[in-house]
This record gives C-alpha cells, structure tokens and sequence, in this order.
C-alpha cells in the first residue's frame, strides 16, 4: 500500500497505532487499578488494541514502502535516520503483536474460565454437588497482570520511539530541529 488519496499512506496510517495503542494500555492500567470496570471494558479494549495493531501492521508495511523510495534519494545522516525510524517501526510492531496476544489472554482466558466454572455450577446443582467449581489456578490471574503490564509498557515505548524517530527525520528534513529552532546558523 503505496498511497491513500495521492500521498504517501504511512503518514496516514501512523496515527492509527499511535492513537489508539495508548488508548488500549490507558484502558488495560485502568481495568487493572479498578476491577469492576474489567467486566465492564475487557471487550471494548481488546477490540482497540486489535485495531491498533492491524494499525501498527499496517504502518510498518507502508513505512517500508515508503523507506524504499525516499532512501534512495537520501545519504548520510538522513539515511541514517530513515534506518533508525524503520528499526523502530519494525520493533513497534513487534511490540503491538505482543500487546495484543497479552490482552487477549487476559481477557479471553478468565472469560472461558469463568463459563466453564458457571457450567460446572449449573450442572452440580442438579447432582447435589456442594463445593463451588474453581474459576482456574490461583496464580493465574496475577501471572495474566504481569504479562499484559509489561507487553503494555513494551509496546507504548516502542510507539513513542518509533513515532518520535520519524517526526524527528521529518523535521530535520525541513531543517527543523526537535528543540524547535531553525538548524542553520544564520550568524546572528
């Protein structure tokens, strides 16, 4: 994917992981401080996240696209910057599998865990039945925290890297350095 409406698509396609991914991880931090809202957005922040990571897909293939086509006109310190971005991107996207295969486990694993154990309820109050059915081991739930904490934090790193490398190559491009003066000295 080349282009979307004449220009090039990674600058597009872009803002999908990096809006959204954030948005995913504030969801996840905030179903792991509040665990009544888990029942409440478990559903809506996989579906984000899943959507953000087709999106951080998406924008490493378009990047790739693109790098083949500007670095070619590049050399030196822009080129060098292109490879970093493209470096970067490549581990965002990495990162956002992770992320996305972390809040499906902990959202689908307690999910059928749970019906399974309503299952088991509903059929041992028909064989007089008196212990309550185990929802799974123990040391489940806190093993599921850990991984979606750190894939979390894996993948909104990488996001910030990935988005912050390419502004930056953008920006010098146009002779714009990130502390927001013009790069050449004009003697003053």
């Amino acid at each position: 994917m080349d282009e979307l409406f004449g220009i090039p698509a990674h600058p597009l396609i872009v803002h999908a992981p990096v809006v959204l991914l954030p948005l995913a991880v504030m969801g996840v931090v905030a179903m792991l401080l509040r665990p009544a809202w888990y029942l409440h957005f478990r559903w809506p922040v996989l579906a984000i996240t899943a959507v953000g990571t087709l999106g951080a897909i998406f924008a490493a293939s378009s990047g790739e696209d693109l790098e083949e086509l500007v670095e070619d006109s590049k050399s030196g310190a822009a080129r060098e910057a292109i490879e970093e971005h493209a470096e970067a991107g490549e581990m965002a996207r990495t990162l956002a599998i992770v992320f996305l295969v972390a809040v499906v486990a902990f959202v689908v694993i307690p999910w059928l865990l749970e019906r399974r154990a309503r299952a088991a309820a509903a059929a041992g109050s028909t064989d007089g039945a008196t212990a309550p059915p185990s929802a799974g081991p123990p040391w489940l739930k806190p093993v599921l925290m850990v991984f979606v904490v750190l894939a979390a934090a894996g993948s909104l790193v990488t996001i910030i890297d990935a988005g912050h490398s390419g502004a930056d190559s953008v920006w010098d491009e146009i002779g714009v350095t990130s502390g927001g003066g013009d790069e050449h000295d004009d003697g003053d």
